[in-house]
């Protein structure tokens, strides 16, 4: 699966691993979660009929508690990823594009939370 594929690729990059270390969850922050965190999750997958290629649009989100440390992390983000090809855990990425990024601010958990979209291209098995 994409998903599983880009967390190792993530956990690769030794820039990001130096600020978040592993914490890095599918979909949703552990409770009581240490900080700062990444989760991540499939927004949307397309599938092509006739050949064996997919894309999939992720959503990657940062949380953490000073708007610096949000802006490093997703930094870091896409100096591992954005314009990446090649084997990732034996699967064939095409290309990986980046869509957006935004920082917002929630008061309730003082905690700036910020959003990058990617869309990955990559040939299924």
């Amino acid at each position: 699966m994409i998903e599983a594929a880009l967390r190792t690729k993530l956990l690769s990059y030794a820039g990001l691993t130096s600020l978040i270390s592993q914490r890095l969850y599918i979909l949703k922050l552990p409770q009581n979660p240490t900080l700062p965190a990444v989760t991540y999750f499939l927004v949307s997958q397309n599938r092509h009929n006739d050949i064996d290629v997919a894309m999939a649009d992720i959503q990657i989100d940062t949380w953490t508690t000073d708007y610096t440390g949000a802006q490093n992390i997703m930094q870091n983000i896409r100096f591992a990823i954005q314009r990446e090809k090649g084997i990732w855990s034996s699967i064939e990425v095409i290309s990986v594009v980046f869509d957006f990024e935004n920082i917002d601010y929630e008061p309730d958990t003082k905690i700036y939370h910020g959003i990058s979209q990617y869309r990955i291209k990559y040939r299924e098995q």
